[in-house]
């Protein structure tokens, strides 16, 4: 069993959609009509709680939204 300690979660700045943030939307594009899958986690800028984060696999070019 390898002693690495799990990626830290990404810092995420300005305003996020709470369903997003809920995992019930992908977390890049909004959709709530696709399967959505787990995609790690978010800790919103200025706070400390860790969100548990999902994606239909659309891996949106530059920042989430």
């Amino acid at each position: 069993m390898p002693n690495a300690l799990p990626p830290a979660p990404a810092a995420i700045e300005g305003r996020v959609s709470i369903v997003r943030l809920h995992g019930e939307a992908c977390f890049d594009c909004g959709a709530v009509n696709r399967t959505l899958r787990a995609a790690g986690h978010v800790v919103v800028h200025g706070s400390n709680r860790v969100w548990e984060i999902s994606t239909c696999g659309c891996r949106r070019i530059g920042t989430a939204a």
